[in-house]
């Protein structure tokens, strides 16, 4: 969706955020000559510009008739609900919103706005609510930055356009993954179970097609190898898709049982099995699970967010990315993967090594 609407805080984006005190005790602020080109370039792209500012002071007069905002709300703290207010006076679509901030009071409308960007000098927690954080810092050149950058986002026709998009995807995902408590408390379940299984001397075996069987590699090579620290190999490893394994098993006995072959060869009661298929339908990875669980292994499903009701049948701890789309649940499921490989070599291990 294209932008039309870009919301500005004022202090520590249009300016640099320091105060010059004068002799008698009068504030003033610096603000960037390109900075106030980059405003008005904006304003003759046909943007609407709107600012929030939660100061109410002599100089914010300045700011208010300097440029030619569509509104001006100044002394207001609780940006999110005036960016609400905005969306319906206005009829414009919050996807269609570009908020600018870099303070406590711009982290809500950073996750409320459909692109939230910061200065590179914002604080942490507004980095980590935006969906871009530019080059520049606040009141030097970062709003000439964001001219280039929106140029990009609205042209469908750039292939940087594309590349946002895709990114926007992404960055959604994981916003949901941080306000999803149960996915969170799952995974740690996880890493807390794998600890008790490596402990015991117990082992790790991960499986899935396609894709999913390089994810499945990877992560086990995270165990076995490190991630951080150096310390002794953990016993993990990823079920076979090599060609002579899948045609001698599948023309013996049917390509649904290549892992629950494997499974019967190696595995032991109270290892562990994690499936990954972002489809949830992979018959060859529920079948696989579906063995282990017969045979008292802890089982794992990592998945995506397509419907399927029978999958607690075969998974001790299902973890739904909630998505759709086959690559970006796939990017989930290595960091899922990374953050449970860390966690565990950390409680296992500390930081020696770090």
């Amino acid at each position: 969706m294209m932008i039309e609407l870009i919301v500005f805080d004022i202090d520590g984006v249009i300016t640099d955020g320091t105060v010059i005190v004068d002799s008698c005790g009068r504030e003033q602020k610096q603000i960037n000559l390109k900075d106030i080109d980059a405003i008005y370039e904006l304003h003759r792209r046909g943007y609407k510009i709107i600012a929030i500012t939660g100061e109410d002071t002599e100089i914010v007069n300045y700011f208010e008739k300097r440029f030619p905002w569509k509104a001006f709300y100044r002394g207001n703290k609780n940006k999110r609900e005036t960016l609400q207010q905005i969306e319906r006076k206005h009829e414009i679509d919050r996807k269609s919103i570009c908020y600018i901030g870099d303070g406590k009071y711009d982290i809500e409308p950073l996750m409320y706005a459909g692109v939230g960007v910061c200065p590179a000098d914002a604080i942490d927690n507004a980095k980590n609510a935006a969906d871009i954080i530019l080059q520049n810092s606040g009141g030097r050149g970062c709003i000439w930055e964001l001219v280039s950058i929106l140029e990009k986002y609205d042209n469908e026709s750039c292939s940087q356009n594309y590349f946002y998009q895709r990114l926007e995807e992404h960055t959604n995902i994981f916003k949901k993954l941080a306000s999803d408590q149960e996915l969170m408390d799952t995974v740690m379940q996880i890493g807390d179970k794998l600890i008790d299984i490596f402990n015991r001397n117990s082992a790790l075996y991960l499986c899935g097609n396609g894709g999913s069987a390089a994810d499945a590699q990877h992560i086990a090579t995270e165990f076995v190898s490190r991630f951080y620290t150096e310390r002794p190999g953990l016993n993990a490893e990823a079920l076979s898709v090599n060609t002579s394994t899948l045609t001698a098993v599948g023309n013996d006995y049917s390509f649904e049982r290549i892992f629950v072959r494997q499974l019967e060869a190696k595995a032991h009661v109270g290892d562990m099995v994690i499936g990954i298929s972002t489809s949830g339908t992979s018959k060859n990875v529920l079948e696989a699970l579906r063995y282990a669980k017969d045979n008292e292994m802890v089982t794992v499903l990592l998945t995506g967010g397509a419907d399927n009701s029978k999958l607690s049948d075969v998974a001790d701890y299902i973890v739904k990315v909630p998505a759709l789309i086959t690559p970006r649940i796939q990017e989930v499921h290595i960091f899922i993967g990374h953050v449970i490989a860390e966690y565990v070599e950390f409680k296992m291990f500390g930081e020696k090594g770090r």
